[in-house]
């Protein structure tokens, strides 16, 4: 065997070697998705909340009870399951459901649905979907629409401060349920700032003791933040919010005190006179909280602010 010979049949085994090895790695592409990747997203408070999924459309088809059969799980979407995440602790009509992503799965029926979330969030479809890994199962009402969704869609309604509406919409069909952040939630957040830089100064602490009367939470919290407030800075905003929160503690006598003292420190400001006048209103100190609208409103020179405290009057006799 002559040496040309052996060099052409060496090149030929490497390359059928090459060639068997090269057939065993897969080899894909990427192409355009038929059912569109979404994201929906929202934040309530701190809180955010977000969906992502791939849509699919009717494309003419049979829908409830045919494409997508009764009584089994569905991935709610097209590809890989639905994700369902929430940044902070949530209630799900109700129920406890800790912060996380989860794979979002829904059994549908004729008038009824489970909505699934899974500690599962890599699943493709539901093919591989485990009872066992279930978080949290949620029985809800779905409801006919008038309008017709040719791609499945979720959509956020019913907004509060605490508290969403998320919607499963698809062809005639809507599948609701809510999201609540409970309050101690929003409040630790809140809370926590006080370790950083609003904390040095009297508007952050008057805004948290803000808060606490203004949902009225927590407001022995709200007390000791305004307290804060006022020791930093004693004016019209610190006094009259500190008046008011002695007040809503029960501690009346000091909150009254705090009232006079707008009137006499403050005589020629509104603005003390209309802050002492809320005190005297938290109190159920009708005759003096009139006295005190009437007194801001000789002072206020503006008219259309003065009919609003006129109706403040109003809304006492």
């Amino acid at each position: 065997m002559n040496l040309r010979y052996l060099s052409l049949l060496s090149l030929f085994l490497l390359i059928a070697i090459s060639q068997s090895s090269n057939a065993q790695l897969p080899v894909s592409l990427s192409l355009p998705q038929v059912s569109p990747f979404e994201e929906r997203s929202i934040t309530i408070g701190f809180t955010e909340i977000k969906l992502e999924y791939s849509s699919v459309g009717i494309k003419g088809r049979d829908i409830w009870d045919g494409l997508i059969p009764y009584g089994e799980v569905w991935r709610t979407g097209a590809n890989k399951n639905t994700v369902f995440s929430v940044s902070d602790d949530v209630l799900i009509n109700g129920q406890p459901l800790a912060k996380g992503s989860y794979g979002f799965h829904t059994i549908p029926g004729e008038n009824e649905w489970t909505l699934i979330f899974s500690h599962n969030s890599e699943a493709w479809g539901s093919y591989f979907y485990n009872e066992d890994e279930d978080a949290l199962r949620v029985t809800v009402d779905s409801k006919e629409m008038d309008s017709k969704y040719e791609w499945m869609k979720f959509s956020f309604s019913e907004y509060t401060d605490t508290s969403v509406a998320i919607s499963l919409k698809w062809a005639h069909r809507s599948v609701p349920f809510e999201v609540t952040i409970p309050r101690e939630v929003t409040f630790a957040h809140i809370e926590k700032q006080f370790t950083t830089l609003p904390a040095f100064s009297w508007q952050g602490w008057l805004q948290g003791a803000t808060y606490t009367v203004q949902n009225n939470y927590r407001l022995e919290k709200g007390l000791e933040w305004a307290e804060r407030a006022h020791s930093m800075e004693k004016n019209i905003q610190t006094v009259g919010l500190l008046g008011k929160l002695y007040i809503l503690n029960n501690r009346i006598e000091e909150g009254l005190q705090l009232a006079e003292e707008l009137t006499t420190s403050w005589e020629n400001e509104w603005r003390s006179h209309y802050s002492a006048a809320e005190i005297f209103e938290t109190a159920d100190k009708t005759d003096e909280a009139i006295k005190a609208y009437e007194k801001a409103i000789e002072l206020h020179p503006n008219e259309r602010s003065k009919q609003v405290l006129r109706q403040r009057i109003n809304a006492l006799d």
